[in-house]
């Protein structure tokens, strides 16, 4: 009978190390990625839906807005920013108002350790304005 020698210790290594971490890497960051799309689109929306029944086009609210969203949601608030495309004021009857949300999304994330390079998303709103609505 022969002995067949190995190097187990090393193939065990580099095994861990070039296969299983990359996956585990990857399967623990996917779920932000969404999560943080969903992110966006709910700030986008709700940001849309406040300031069109206020009736008006204020950049202030709708960071104030998008901040309080972003820390319900667990998301750092510096990660999101609000972008709108209205005239300063009172939005028009019959108009619209829309509103974009980008949030960072991070390459990979170690919980509880970082967040490591990333990227932009951003998603969009368009929020209706009454055309029969009436003003204070």
């Amino acid at each position: 009978m022969r002995k067949e020698h190995g190097f187990i210790a090393a193939e065990l290594a580099l095994g861990i190390g070039l296969l299983l971490f990359p996956v585990a890497m990857l399967v623990l960051t996917l779920p932000n990625w969404s999560e943080r799309q969903s992110v966006a689109r709910a700030i986008a929306r709700e940001t849309g839906r406040s300031l069109v029944i206020s009736g008006s086009c204020d950049r202030g609210e709708a960071d104030e807005i998008a901040n309080v969203m972003a820390r319900n949601l667990g998301v750092d608030p510096s990660d999101v920013e609000v972008a709108l495309e209205c005239l300063p004021g009172h939005l028009p009857r019959g108009g619209e108002l829309t509103v974009r949300a980008t949030v960072r999304l991070p390459a990979v994330v170690i919980p509880g350790i970082a967040h490591v390079g990333g990227w932009s998303w951003t998603a969009s709103h368009v929020e209706p304005v009454d055309p029969y609505r009436s003003f204070p």
